[in-house]
């Protein structure tokens, strides 16, 4: 059983189900990538070519695949201004566990109405909002990246990155939405939602 944390609802901590797992129709290219190499290198084997030629057989316009590889495009930079505007319009606003808005809100609950403002349908709850995106590095942060803060491999607390070291979040109880420095205590890295 997870304990309560005073920045996220407790719903972060469900376990996965099947519908939070990856998802072939979200990259509809890579089955037909997969299918692709699997094809040239049964061809390749079954007219005797060697296998390390078979393995590395790929159509000229196919770059090599792995099952873990994911295409991810980046949301486009005049969204992530909007819903980094949208969230800067709420700066003052106090913090309240649960709050989605607009009188209070918590870390996941700002982030989802901000993106929601720029027409970005994002889950309730931060691990489903970061798993809703590219994990990368904070290092690799970009404008409008979501940083994620980790306790036991789950997100407790998510902030939207406004770059130069900065972020917007809701904070804690007693506090209110701001910009401020980023922390780096149990900081995870960020997601790249695309």
């Amino acid at each position: 059983m997870c304990e309560r944390r005073h920045h996220e609802q407790t719903g972060v901590c469900r376990s996965r189900t099947p519908e939070r797992q990856a998802r072939s129709d979200r990259n509809p290219t890579r089955g037909a990538r997969a299918l692709t190499a699997a094809a040239v290198t049964a061809a390749a084997l079954a007219s005797g070519a060697a296998p390390a030629a078979a393995h590395t057989a790929q159509t000229p316009s196919s770059p090599p695949t792995t099952s873990a590889e994911r295409v991810h495009q980046a949301l486009p930079s005049d969204t992530v201004e909007e819903a980094i505007s949208a969230a800067e319009t709420q700066a003052g606003t106090p913090y309240a566990w649960g709050g989605t808005g607009p009188d209070s809100f918590d870390c996941s609950g700002l982030v989802q109405w901000a993106f929601g403002e720029a027409g970005v349908d994002l889950p309730r709850i931060a691990q489903d909002q970061v798993d809703q995106g590219e994990k990368v590095s904070y290092d690799n942060a970009q404008r409008g990246d979501l940083l994620y803060w980790e306790d036991g491999g789950m997100a407790y607390h998510v902030a939207i990155y406004l770059g130069d070291g900065r972020m917007i979040d809701a904070p804690r109880s007693g506090g209110d939405v701001g910009e401020r420095d980023v922390h780096h205590t149990n900081l995870a890295g960020a997601a790249r939602l695309g």
